[in-house]
């Protein structure tokens, strides 16, 4: 254990015992009018573009399992990764976006925002979360740059597109991917 101790003295700078981690990350600036410009030449695609099925690919591609990965359940995936304090709440919200999503399947606009969304997780957490999975961050800073950097800054690009979309909905989509083996959480 690291010990600090002052006595009669001043300090002009911090004082740490033990290890100091700063994550602090500078976010871009936030583009509320990627969702309207993606559903705008979503919807010219559907209407008239070969490549339509690609769209259709991806959203696959997110929605079922790795093949690569063991299948493991979401619960077991979180208990590796030191997060069991996690599970309950994961679980519901995992449920609750998988019903939503079943439902929305002749939904193609829905598809396309929901996919933007998955792919914007994926993307963020692989270049934001994961390495601080990687470097043993404390969980309250992990649960930090989740919430700031996936759920809070998704939610601001999408609500202006789709109301219905809420913070609950996004992170049970990062749980979706997770039980899906998208995301790694040791």
């Amino acid at each position: 254990m690291n010990k600090v101790s002052v006595k009669n003295g001043e300090v002009g700078k911090d004082i740490i015992g033990g290890d100091q981690y700063n994550y602090n990350i500078e976010l871009p600036p936030i583009d509320c009018g990627a969702v309207v410009r993606g559903l705008e030449r979503f919807q010219e695609m559907a209407e008239s573009d070969e490549d339509f099925q690609y769209f259709l690919e991806r959203l696959e591609f997110f929605t079922n399992n790795k093949t690569r990965s063991a299948v493991i359940g979401l619960e077991q995936k979180l208990v590796n990764g030191g997060r069991s304090d996690l599970v309950d709440d994961a679980i519901e919200k995992k449920d609750h976006f998988a019903k939503r999503f079943s439902k929305s399947q002749l939904n193609p606009r829905r598809q396309w925002i929901y996919l933007y969304i998955l792919q914007k997780i994926k993307a963020t957490f692989e270049s934001s979360i994961r390495p601080l999975i990687k470097n043993k961050a404390r969980s309250e800073v992990i649960d930090m740059a989740i919430y700031n950097h996936i759920v809070d800054r998704v939610y601001s690009e999408v609500i202006g597109s789709d109301p219905t979309i809420d913070q609950d909905t996004i992170s049970g989509m990062l749980y979706f991917l997770t039980g899906k083996c998208h995301l790694i959480w040791d």
